[in-house]
């Protein structure tokens, strides 16, 4: 297991999220008004369970590396089913999707740093460990 995201994590900042949404076409209603937003993420192995909570709500995504599944999150912001796979790339958790759009996890400097790809536009959030 290359690294350990286990824990509980808070988000300290987000940068680039507006033109993500926009590529993405999410919907102004689904936007987050309130981006404050904790991930408590338990990992067993190449198991995960992220349990995502903002003010929308509560979503939970439960994988294991090299089995696709369909990812809450996305579901949540473009009401589609959109199936990833979740894959080691050296130190970080990388959930890939169809055309080369992905979600990568990794720890920088003792924070969380989550980078959306999507039509070659890029997002990050950084989490603090609570």
């Amino acid at each position: 297991m290359p690294v350990d995201f286990s824990g509980t994590w808070s988000l300290a900042k987000s940068d680039g999220l507006a033109p993500l949404l926009d590529a993405l076409k999410v919907p102004a209603e689904k936007r987050p008004s309130d981006e404050s937003a904790t991930v408590v993420i338990t990992q067993s192995g190449d198991s995960f369970v992220i349990k995502t909570t903002t003010a929308a709500g509560t979503r939970e995504a439960k994988f294991s590396i090299g089995t696709p599944f369909v990812d809450q999150d996305i579901k949540e912001l473009r009401g589609k089913d959109i199936e990833v796979t979740g894959a080691w790339d050296g130190d970080k958790l990388v959930l890939k999707g169809a055309g080369g759009n992905s979600v990568t996890r990794e720890i920088v400097g003792g924070q969380m740093v989550v980078t959306f790809d999507f039509g070659g536009i890029s997002a990050k959030r950084y989490f603090t460990k609570s």
